[in-house]
C-alpha cells in the first residue's frame, strides 16, 4: 500500500516555509550555525555524527 503523502513534497513545503519565514535557505543555516555556537558557550553538548552509519556488532554477554 502506498502512503498518501509524498516525502519529496513535504521537504519540498518545508523548504518554502523556511525560506518565507528566513528570506533564503543560507540565512536560515546562518541561524542555525550562529545559535549551536551560542548553546556551545553555554556548555551543551553536541555530537558529531558521521554522515553513514556504521554497524557495529552487538556485545553479548557470554
Amino acid at each position: 500500500m502506498v502512503s498518501p503523502h509524498d516525502p519529496a513534497k513535504d521537504i519540498y513545503e518545508a523548504k518554502e516555509r523556511l525560506v518565507a519565514l528566513f528570506g533564503d535557505l543560507e540565512t536560515y543555516m546562518e541561524f542555525l550555525m550562529k545559535r549551536q555556537e551560542r548553546l556551545i558557550k553555554q556548555g551543551v553538548k553536541f555530537v558529531d555524527l558521521p554522515e553513514v552509519r556504521v554497524d557495529t556488532p552487538e556485545k553479548s554477554d557470554d
